[in-house]
């Protein structure tokens, strides 16, 4: 898994959760979380992915 795959799967999983109805700031922690769960990288390299 590279970097664009990790950035597009948070992307998607936001907008997700953008449309069931939370604000962007919660979505966006919530997709972070959910796709360090499920691709096992560590929420702390995925925050500074994002940041970046």
């Amino acid at each position: 898994m590279d970097i664009f795959e990790v950035l597009t799967a948070i992307s998607k999983r936001k907008k997700v959760l953008m449309h069931s109805g939370i604000n962007e700031h919660e979505a966006l922690a919530k997709a972070q979380l959910d796709v360090s769960k499920e691709y096992h990288v560590s929420l702390i390299d995925i925050k500074k992915l994002v940041r970046a």
